[in-house]
């Protein structure tokens, strides 16, 4: 297969010659983002890089108001917040917010010392996944996550979760990928003038199934803004979350913390932090080794923002103990 096809009928999915300016070209061609580490790029140093504490929206007690959660958040010692594209009157951020009301969304979440880490991109791709076999579902996602991308860099916010679908009989394996390729490249203008970046996550869609397939779907859109959202507890059941991060390196572009014990394909094998199978010293020293310095983001709750807090502060504390 040539570099530049993409699995899929043998597409064209362009060349690294054409980096943005401004970029710098790593090791094997690949792009660099300039470190920045509120924005999850890639220190190269002897100092274990400094990484951060955020909690997903929907992960927060439901107790009052938008404010009111803020405001517990930061009290409970967390740096940041992902908030969620969700259903008109299920969250504070929704596909349909005026300017204004995302820029007091955005005063919001500064007002009570906390950033926005990132947004998932729940609605917006929810009834229009990248890897639908209908090309008319495929281009509404595609523009949706166009508009996402302007409401997240008004917002602050410089990554969106991309879930990219759950693969159906339907679409075949070797066409998704194609398509997905494809959506995320014609989506490179819109990356450029926001300066936001996507993050595709591991998921349980039956698609993606391997570090190596992530890492070749990452190499092919060859977009410096593009990376990999990955979920530490999501690939418990079928591999190994250190060998993961080692294979993806400097394509992590944001990391979300979870747990899981039990057998695979039980919802109910996701626990609290620190409680299941995820070999915590293994997965903090291969996010040491990467060089990765962004979020941390908690996707679970249920023991209270405190608790969560802590077992966070224990995660990160091994980044300093001794190998």
């Amino acid at each position: 297969m040539k570099a530049t096809e993409s699995p899929a009928n043998g597409r064209r999915v362009g060349r690294r010659g054409d980096r943005p300016a401004g970029l710098s070209v790593g090791g094997a061609g690949r792009w660099k983002v300039p470190t920045n580490g509120a924005r999850g790029g890639v220190a190269r140093s002897t100092a274990a890089p400094a990484m951060k504490k955020g909690i997903c929206y929907g992960c927060i007690p439901a107790e009052g108001g938008a404010a009111q959660r803020l405001a517990a958040v930061r009290a409970a010692g967390f740096d940041g917040v992902e908030l969620t594209f969700a259903a008109v009157g299920e969250g504070p951020l929704t596909m349909g917010l005026g300017g204004a009301d995302i820029d007091a969304l955005r005063h919001l979440v500064a007002s009570h010392g906390l950033q926005a880490t990132s947004v998932m991109g729940g609605g917006l791709l929810r009834d229009a996944p990248l890897v639908a076999a209908d090309a008319a579902v495929r281009e509404r996602g595609v523009s949706n996550l166009r508009l996402g991308l302007r409401i997240a860099a008004r917002l602050g916010a410089d990554t969106i979760l991309v879930h990219p679908g759950q693969l159906r009989p339907d679409a075949r394996y070797d066409d998704a990928f194609g398509w997905l390729v494809d959506a995320l490249r014609a989506l490179r203008p819109d990356l450029e003038a926001t300066g936001v970046g996507l993050a595709v996550e591991n998921v349980w869609n039956k698609f993606l199934l391997s570090p190596l397939e992530m890492r070749e779907l990452i190499d092919r859109v060859d977009h410096p803004l593009v990376g990999a959202y990955f979920d530490v507890g999501n690939v418990v059941a079928f591999g190994y979350p250190q060998q993961w991060l080692r294979i993806l390196g400097p394509r992590v572009r944001r990391v979300h913390l979870k747990d899981f014990r039990g057998r695979p394909g039980q919802l109910g094998g996701f626990c609290q932090l620190m409680d299941g199978d995820v070999d915590w010293p293994a997965v903090v020293a291969a996010l040491v080794a990467i060089g990765y310095d962004g979020y941390l983001t908690s996707e679970v709750g249920g023991v209270g923002l405190e608790e969560t807090a802590r077992r966070i502060d224990r995660i990160m504390a091994l980044a300093a103990a001794p190998t």
